[in-house]
């Protein structure tokens, strides 16, 4: 069996894979495609080197800082910011219109900002029972009864007794 050939990972800068993750909003596998290379090549680079890893993860979090910011506004304002185009379908920079957004669609867009952010406001999905800290001596069983046919309804108060 012939030996695989050894792909040259020295084709490239720092400064110009830098450059390629900032293009690439801090995505490795576009940063490769950008530079012509391999992803093995370029997430070994980054991992090796700590600017590099920073620049990553600094367009990273702005991309998704952007992405948060659209779903809150859909969420929200029930619009989205669609860019202008010019006759032949070049999108001008700078330059949107606001379009409506459908009901279902800002209700999605509710869940996904909740559902981003509650864990930094310090809302979490998750019941802990303990004793000052430490875990119960004994189990605990907890029984949900079922008593809805004891609920009362508006047409409760219109019936003739």
């Amino acid at each position: 069996m012939k030996p695989r050939k050894k792909i040259d990972n020295e084709k490239y800068t720092d400064e110009e894979l830098k450059q390629a993750l900032i293009k690439a909003n801090g995505q490795p596998t576009k940063a490769a495609e950008i530079l012509g290379v391999t992803y093995p090549s370029v997430y070994g680079r980054i991992r090796k080197n700590p600017e590099l890893e920073m620049v990553q993860k600094a367009y990273r979090a702005r991309t998704f800082n952007d992405v948060s910011n659209l779903v809150s506004v859909v969420a929200i304002m029930g619009v989205i910011r669609e860019p202008l185009t010019d006759e032949d379908g070049t999108v001008i920079p700078n330059q949107f219109r606001e379009v409506p957004v459908d009901y279902r669609t800002r209700m999605t867009a509710m869940q996904t900002v909740l559902s981003t952010f509650r864990v930094e406001d310090g809302v979490i999905d998750k019941l802990d029972i303990t004793t000052a800290g430490s875990p119960l001596a004994q189990g605990i069983t907890i029984e949900v009864i079922d008593k809805r046919e004891q609920v009362r309804t508006d047409n409760d108060d219109n019936t003739d007794h």
